[in-house]
Order: C-alpha cells, then sequence, then structure tokens
C-alpha cells in the first residue's frame, strides 16, 4: 500500500539522441531541468544514462500536483508558465531525437517519492508493461504489489521499489506514449548489473524471481521494455512552498 501522505506526479521522459547531436542535447539539458524547478509545484528532477536496454536518456521528475504539471504541459498556451514555453520550444528545435516516450504517472505503491524513494543517487531498474488482457489486470495487479515486488526488494542489492500507473488528463492533452504501468527499483551500485541484472551470475533469489516473472507476470504482459540506467544529475527546487 503506498503512504499514508499523498505522493506527488511523476514525469517520466525517456528518448535516444542520434551521436551527432549528444553534445548539445546534453548542454541543453543542464540549463533545461533548473529552468522547470522555478515553476511553482515542480520539486525535483533527475537525470540518468542507460547502461543496459534500448533507450539512453531517462530524465524524472516530481510534480505536486495536476496545476502544477499543467503549467508546464497545458495544451493551450495561455495556461502555461512563460519559461515552459520557451523551453519547449527549445526542445522542439533539438534535432536527432528517437524513441521519445513523455508520460505522467501516479504513484500506486512503495515509499513517498524522495521520502526515502529516489532521494539518493542510486542506479535505477525501470520497468513498463501493459496487461495483454483487460479480465487480469487486478489479477495481474495484485500479484506484482504483494508477490513480486516485495520479493525483489528483500534481495540483497535492492534497496527500494515503486510502482505507477499513467496518469491522463484533457487539460495537458497527455497521449499514452508508453506501457500503462511503471515500476522503479534502486540498486546499491554497478555491481548489481551482474549479481540482480545478468541472467548468468545473478544471485539465486534474483533468478528464482526472473523464472517467476517468466512463468507467470510475463505471460499476462505485452509491450514490456527493462532499462538499466545510472545517475548522471539532481536538481531540486530552492522555492519555499
Amino acid at each position: 500500500m503506498l503512504d499514508a501522505y499523498r505522493s506527488p506526479l511523476l514525469l517520466l521522459v525517456q528518448m535516444n539522441i542520434q551521436r551527432d547531436y549528444e553534445d548539445a542535447f546534453q548542454s541543453w539539458y543542464y540549463h533545461h531541468v533548473p529552468k522547470l524547478l522555478e515553476i511553482p509545484g515542480w520539486h525535483w528532477g533527475r537525470r540518468y544514462k542507460g547502461v543496459k536496454g534500448d533507450t539512453k536518456w531517462l530524465a524524472l521528475y516530481a510534480v505536486e500536483d495536476m496545476e502544477a504539471l499543467t503549467r508546464v504541459m497545458a495544451v493551450d498556451n495561455a495556461n502555461k508558465d512563460a519559461r515552459a514555453i520557451a523551453e519547449r520550444s527549445l526542445f522542439d528545435g533539438i534535432p536527432g531525437k528517437t524513441d521519445v516516450i513523455s508520460n505522467v504517472y501516479e504513484q500506486l505503491s512503495g515509499g513517498h517519492l524522495c521520502n526515502p524513494f529516489l532521494r539518493n543517487d542510486h542506479y535505477l531498474s525501470v520497468v513498463m508493461a501493459d496487461v495483454a488482457d483487460p479480465s487480469k489486470e487486478a489479477e495481474w495487479n495484485a500479484w506484482y504489489d504483494h508477490s513480486h515486488v516485495p520479493n525483489l526488494v528483500k534481495i540483497p542489492g535492492y534497496l527500494s521499489g515503486a510502482r505507477f500507473r499513467i496518469k491522463s488528463d484533457p487539460r495537458f492533452g497527455q497521449k499514452k506514449m508508453g506501457p500503462k504501468y511503471l515500476a522503479l527499483y534502486e540498486w546499491e551500485g554497478p555491481h548489481c548489473l551482474e549479481t540482480l541484472g545478468n541472467p548468468e551470475t545473478m544471485r539465486p533469489e534474483a533468478k528464482a524471481e526472473l523464472a517467476e516473472w517468466h512463468s507467470y507476470g510475463l505471460p499476462l504482459a505485452k509491450n514490456t521494455a527493462w532499462n538499466v540506467y545510472e545517475p548522471i544529475a539532481t536538481w531540486r527546487s530552492f522555492r519555499q512552498e
């Protein structure tokens, strides 16, 4: 069960960048995140670089509520913060972007964002999935929340885990750009790529849970994706809210 206090919304942005444009992309991003955190209700932003999987760049943002979100993502510019309009224009002008996913999620389980979840710079395992059969969705979620995640976070190397579900709202025209469900797991560090992420060398407990995923969780899922990221930068809002 999610903690009694309300967790912020989570904005996830994933993409790849053609190699020729990576330097310009990185330079822009280091100015971009602080600009967003000047906007009321935007608490923190984190950037990650992929070390396993198909998508190289990841950014996560904690956003207080839908009102704060619309200041940046509203369909109508009249409802947007001027800084967000300027940043969007710059983003649209960056060439070489591919495989872009930008989704807003509400949290279903796990620790409150940054208290303690995602509070420190840890490796991050990111799992996305849809449920193949809607009639099995409740069953799949129950297994995920009450068996799969609790079993994973008991394994040495796992620090925490949390689950999220896409949240849509007509005010910001959110379109489902990736799978509906998201799971985030914090790992201790790079050694976990072998002990938790490599089927040939992973810990026995991790191998057992992977077998359970393949025998039960995966057959009920579709559009699955798994990436592992190392942290590269963190920003926090300095405003008093």
